[in-house]
């Protein structure tokens, strides 16, 4: 595994926090709004729905992710090589 400094942690765990999340968090609110729209049909309502899930589960990930690094750990499938 490749070594990685506190201060790149510390720039990955901002990238995840502050990029990564709320960027899946907005695929997420756009997925809602499809799957809650009338006019969609129900194929891409559900659809939209499962993805809408999808984002928020990587969103929590993310979040996940730059809590471990910014405690001074690699998360455990996270590679920086």
């Amino acid at each position: 595994m490749a070594r990685i400094t506190r201060a790149q942690m510390r720039r990955e765990a901002d990238y995840f926090a502050d990029v990564a999340a709320p960027r899946s968090n907005a695929a997420a609110a756009d997925g809602e709004r499809v799957a809650a729209d009338p006019t969609r049909s129900d194929y891409t309502r559900a659809c939209a729905a499962r993805a809408a899930e999808i984002a928020r589960r990587h969103a929590a990930d993310y979040l996940s992710i730059a809590e471990t690094l910014r405690a001074g750990e690699i998360p455990e499938g996270v590679d920086f090589s």
